[in-house]
């Protein structure tokens, strides 16, 4: 038994190091390719910051994300020509 539990031990160091050393493309960007820990960038329009991956879902074609990341309110008083 203590076999097995120093094999299962030195294997899960061994993955946390192969994972700290060589990370796989997935765990750099979200799948819309956005970069983890990317800051909210600010509306020109209200000066509200915005979520830069549900921003990069709605430009994609997913309005239902887009909700939230674009103000109806800002879009509302640029059509005013």
């Amino acid at each position: 038994m203590l076999t097995l539990a120093v094999l299962v031990g030195v294997m899960t160091i061994g993955t946390f190091v192969y994972i700290l050393a060589m990370p796989p493309a997935y765990l750099h960007r979200t799948r819309d390719g956005v970069a983890y820990f990317t800051p909210p960038v600010i509306n020109p329009v209200n000066g509200k910051p915005l979520n830069v991956n549900r921003l990069a879902q709605y430009y994609k074609g997913n309005v239902a994300a887009g909700v939230y990341a674009v103000e109806k309110s800002a879009v509302a008083k640029t059509t005013g020509h």
